[in-house]
């Protein structure tokens, strides 16, 4: 029982509004230092040299948790010619097909994106512009990915079980 109650606050703190302000921050980050970055160029012909390094790894957050969050409102772009010929269970079925594959490519993601961390770390890589090391730059993946997989998960149980939506879903 503590865990099923474990996981369903695990959930509750994602699908809360944390997410949204953590894709909202990377945005608004990402966009303020182009801005800065561009008006410093323009007008005092120089620019930071940690500002286009930090927006970059700012979009990155940005781009991998925004797509979790699109499997998580069912929004990414797909063919759907097949599956709207298909019969409900058939379209089930291809749609539990194809999470399943994206899941195994998630998984392949996160495990060599943590071992290109720890080559990081053992080695000291750090970013050239910053005296941070690269593997939290590099977090951006496990953790995009791995929310990625909790999202499709939740789209699964939505599609086999929708009386069991959890809390905040829409």
């Amino acid at each position: 029982m503590q865990t099923a109650t474990s996981s369903n606050g695990i959930i509750r703190f994602i699908d809360g509004p944390l997410v949204k302000i953590v894709v909202f921050s990377a945005y608004a980050y990402f966009f303020l230092i182009i801005l800065t970055e561009v008006f410093m160029r323009y007008f005092f012909a120089h620019s930071t040299t940690w500002g286009e390094m930090t927006a970059r790894y700012a979009f990155v957050y940005f781009a991998y948790i925004a797509a979790a969050e699109a499997f998580r409102y069912d929004e990414h772009i797909r063919i759907d010619l097949l599956p709207n010929k298909m019969g409900e269970m058939g379209r089930k079925m291809l749609e539990t097909y194809s999470d399943f594959l994206c899941i195994l490519i998630s998984i392949a993601v996160i495990y060599y994106s943590i071992n290109l961390m720890e080559i990081q770390q053992r080695a000291n890589i750090r970013m050239h512009a910053l005296p941070v090391n690269m593997s939290w730059a590099q977090l951006a993946l496990p953790v995009g990915w791995g929310l990625m997989i909790i999202r499709i998960m939740q789209r699964g149980r939505r599609r086999f079980f929708p009386q069991l939506n959890a809390v905040g879903e829409a």
